[in-house]
């Protein structure tokens, strides 16, 4: 019987490889924190995790959120976007400090890594505190300086320096984090700012973050300036690559549609957010038909409310299913792959991370299903998104490490972590 470092044993493992394989039981071998044994057969290890009873998939990554606020969770609720931006988060980020971030994103980061998020797409301010509290933690990052240009030609070198100056330093730190840049959204930028963007991504050679036809007011806005949607404006200048993610995609017309699919841009599908905030529902349905890249992201916790990924492949299958009024829209199936394989293509890591399979960074997940609520598990991609909890979460491996067993965090004082957060919530809001 072949022996490795760690062993994952006996569970139901959804591989995400081509074939969309179901190992039941399936074991994982892992050396060196790469995965060297995907199979039916037993295997040992040094130390192992058993897994019976558990449905074991990659690790989830998380396609677009704002980590740090967690410090708004639960504070401004029930509110248009535009409204809810200007008058209430706005103000208390312009008091933010970069230790409160730091609280904010290490206690965000904890929430993920137990909810078995591995990797994360993340836009803020004073991304260097974030990364710190990844690392921390033990989650990979891919993380961009939030920039919002405010439309003044000294703002806007400012903000542009910030944001080049952060990828050139953290890109590829510690193997964990990837650098981007984030234009915040077509509405906060002039295309003049997002032109020298796309020519700083190139020279870097770091993707780009941007929120996109979120909402339906700034999109009319700007064809009423522009005489063309956002997108097509931004194809125009040759913005949109395969290295550009845009977050929300809501308000696309058709000839968008073709455009992101041309330029093999993705998308990141954020349907709790968008629910939340009336923003509306993206064509994910149609994008998928098209082939487009599509990962699941949660957005930050302050729209959100909760960083579960589990809980939101239910809500992203079900408003599918709502928007098209057809039951056979967006299945379990495709929203798991949506929550892994499909995360890590649209953030264009999947030559390393989203599918259990030799040679890849062993990044698993095990979600206990000896459950009341999840049983019979006929079947798994059915049983995890319409059953499942990111409470279910057992184990989390990241780059061959443990860093959730048993449902305990390994890597830091979670206790100790929410007694500083409670702190900075309230220096913050008094």
């Amino acid at each position: 019987m072949e022996k490795f470092e760690l062993a994952v044993r006996g569970g139901i493992v959804l591989t995400m490889d081509d074939e969309m394989s179901v190992l039941s039981p399936g074991s994982i071998g892992i050396e060196d924190g790469e995965i060297q044994y995907v199979g039916k057969d037993e295997v040992r290890g040094e130390e192992e995790i058993c897994a019976h009873g558990c449905i074991v998939t990659p690790g989830f990554v998380n396609c677009h959120t704002h980590s740090p606020m967690t410090l708004f969770r639960n504070a401004f609720e029930d509110q248009p976007l535009e409204k809810w931006l200007r008058e209430y988060v706005w103000p208390v980020e312009a008091r933010l400090k970069p230790e409160h971030v730091r609280i904010g994103a290490r206690v965000a980061a904890a929430e993920m890594a137990l909810h078995g998020v591995t990797c994360f797409n993340d836009m803020y301010f004073y991304m260097d505190q974030v990364a710190e509290a990844a690392v921390e933690v033990g989650i990979r990052g891919v993380l961009s300086e939030g920039m919002v240009e405010l439309f003044s030609d000294r703002a806007s070198e400012e903000v542009l320096r910030k944001g080049t100056e952060f990828a050139k330093k953290y890109h590829g730190w510690k193997g964990m984090i990837w650098a981007a840049l984030g234009p915040h959204a077509e509405y906060s930028c002039s295309l003049e700012f997002l032109r020298k963007v796309r020519e700083e991504a190139d020279k870097l050679g770091v993707g780009i973050h941007i929120h996109l036809a979120e909402t339906k007011p700034p999109v009319d806005e700007f064809v009423k300036v522009h005489g063309k949607t956002p997108i097509k404006a931004l194809d125009e200048m040759g913005f949109l690559r395969k290295d550009v993610l845009i977050a929300h995609a809501i308000y696309l017309s058709n000839e968008d549609l073709k455009i992101i699919r041309e330029r093999d841009a993705a998308v990141a599908y954020n349907p709790v957010s968008n629910m939340k905030l009336a923003s509306g529902a993206a064509r994910i349905e149609e994008m998928m038909s098209m082939g487009i890249r599509i990962g699941l992201g949660t957005d930050g916790p302050g729209s959100n409310n909760s960083l579960d990924m589990i809980q939101d492949m239910k809500i992203a299958s079900l408003l599918q299913k709502l928007r098209y009024m057809d039951p056979r829209s967006l299945p379990a199936r495709n929203v798991v792959k949506m929550v892994t394989r499909g995360g890590a293509e649209a953030l264009n890591l999947d030559h390393l991370i989203g599918s259990i399979k030799v040679g890849k960074r062993a990044d698993v997940v095990v979600i206990n299903t000896r459950k009341v609520r999840y049983q019979p598990v006929r079947d798994p991609y059915t049983a995890l998104t319409y059953c499942g909890s990111g409470s279910d979460v057992k184990d989390v491996i990241v780059d061959g490490r443990i860093i959730v067993r048993d449902g305990i965090l390994q890597t830091i004082d979670v206790e100790k972590a929410l007694e500083e957060f409670e702190k900075a919530v309230s220096e913050l809001f008094g």
